[in-house]
């Protein structure tokens, strides 16, 4: 009758053994391998009994299901598939009413998820990994793809609304910019107040339009010397235009708006709220402020300006914003 046994090496290693006794003599019929780790070590024990059921003809009355033990340190990676990934965007896709877009705008999309690289790398990567092929001619394809924007927008819109259930009450605005690794400049990629300290190379600004949850909605791409401030309301118009059953306030940083874009959006009957900045109020105001707060963390209060309704808290250091409401809330 088979056993199996383990034995401390010279080494310090542990070997595993199948091993017959007969009288007082045990004799080794299998070596399986040494260790250290205790890991492997349940790896080599789990052989040697499937070792044992191997050489055995008669069958368990208890069988035990074999489970597998995979030993990292060891283990060599022979192969890197995306298939997976690839069906899951797929699925994605097609839930959100996009699989009707064209093949090229997806398989870059997905392949940018998946590996982000440049147009051309994505192209090698989608031949390599997933066996598309396509020519190096797409970059005469690739503008005629904006045409999808409007389009791809209506979806984001349906699957927030229904996916996701945003009621829309408000949405948050900001913007980045995009750098050019080149310092060639055109009418529309320009040096600009860079995010990136990237200044003295050509830029683009985007101005993008989420939801509460942070679900993109728009976004519109602007000259790279384009003040944010002037951003905003185009994107916002745009939006309210094109789903003018909503009417969401606009919430939106410090650095967003000044006087003449809040005028603005007061006479576009646009409720808002936007970052304000105390050290830009009268004296009297401040004070006033202090004192009704007097230092209570959680403490709130609301204060009329010409801009509209300073809302300020102390959690846990004063955080004003300025509230405006011509179209009413």
């Amino acid at each position: 009758m088979f056993s199996v046994r383990k034995v401390k090496t010279k080494s310090g290693s542990i070997a595993v053994q199948v091993v017959q006794y007969v009288g007082h003599r045990s004799i080794i019929s299998k070596h399986i391998d040494s260790t250290k780790d205790d890991i492997e070590l349940t790896s080599l024990r789990q052989r040697a009994f499937e070792w044992i059921e191997e050489q055995s003809s008669q069958l368990s009355l208890f069988p035990v299901q074999k489970q597998k033990v995979l030993v990292v340190d060891r283990g060599e990676c022979t192969k890197v598939t995306h298939h997976f990934a690839f069906r899951f965007f797929i699925s994605c896709l097609d839930e959100c009413g996009l699989s009707h877009l064209p093949r090229l705008l997806l398989d870059l999309a997905i392949m940018r998820l998946i590996e982000p690289a440049s147009k051309l790398r994505s192209v090698e990567l989608l031949q390599y990994y997933f066996g598309i092929k396509y020519s190096q001619r797409i970059y005469r394809n690739i503008p005629k793809l904006t045409a999808c924007k409007t389009d791809i927008e209506q979806c984001a819109y349906a699957v927030a609304q229904e996916k996701f259930n945003e009621p829309f009450y408000f949405i948050l605005y900001d913007v980045t910019t995009l750098y050019f690794e080149s310092f060639k400049a055109d009418e529309f990629k320009v040096q600009g107040f860079s995010k990136g300290n990237k200044s003295q190379q050509p830029q683009i600004v985007i101005g993008l339009l989420v939801t509460q949850t942070g679900f993109p909605l728009s976004y519109q791409v602007f000259s790279g010397n384009t003040f944010e401030g002037k951003t905003m309301l185009p994107v916002v118009e745009k939006f309210i235009s094109g789903h003018p059953e909503t009417r969401p306030i606009i919430v939106a940083d410090a650095a967003m708006l000044d006087e003449e874009r809040l005028t603005e959006l007061r006479e576009k009957k646009i409720s808002y709220i936007v970052g304000a900045r105390l050290a830009n109020a009268n004296l009297e105001l401040v004070k006033q402020i202090h004192g009704v707060l007097n230092g209570n963390h959680g403490a709130m209060a609301r204060f009329p300006s010409r801009h509209g309704d300073l809302v300020c808290d102390l959690y846990p250091i004063y955080q004003p914003r300025l509230v405006g409401s011509p179209a009413g809330f």
